[in-house]
């Protein structure tokens, strides 16, 4: 594992490197992973952008947009790992400014329920952190404070 718990393996019929890189012989795998106590890889999920719950395959762009009603300013779809090896998936809706939430969790009931298995675990309401130059959501910050508050109980 590197340091962020991405999976990395080698071998013998490894790839030596990708087009115009330099040789290494780790493959990245793109799943998070962890040592348990006995030395077993354990995965927790995708690093990329996929929730895997119920080893179901979520891919958090193609639902999305239906969090994105009148008075949500943003609206991500992140996983939280459940401590099992399975994800929670978790809405996260930054609101408009002076947008109450009951009127929003009133507003997002029916796209949530069009959402099918890919169903959010919960609905969280926070200011959703963003990062780089192109300022798009930080989904592992989001996760992260996914985690905080469902670790406490907010719902």
């Amino acid at each position: 594992m590197d340091a962020r718990g991405e999976l990395l393996l080698t071998g013998p019929a490894a790839r030596d490197r990708y087009l115009g890189e330099e040789p290494d012989p780790w493959v990245r795998t793109g799943d998070r992973a962890r040592l348990d106590g006995a030395g077993r890889i354990v995965l927790e999920g995708r690093c990329k952008d996929m929730v895997l719950r119920r080893a179901e395959n979520i891919y958090p762009g193609l639902y999305e947009p239906g969090l994105h009603v009148p008075g949500v300013e943003l609206g991500v779809l992140v996983g939280v790992p459940a401590g099992d090896g399975d994800e929670r998936l978790v809405a996260v809706v930054q609101p408009q400014r002076g947008v109450p939430e009951p009127a929003l969790r009133a507003a997002l009931s029916e796209p949530l329920r069009a959402m099918g298995t890919a169903r959010p675990d919960a609905l969280l309401f926070a200011d959703i952190p963003m990062s780089g130059r192109s300022r798009k959501p930080d989904r592992a910050a989001v996760s992260a404070l996914a985690a905080a508050r469902l670790g406490g109980g907010a719902r």
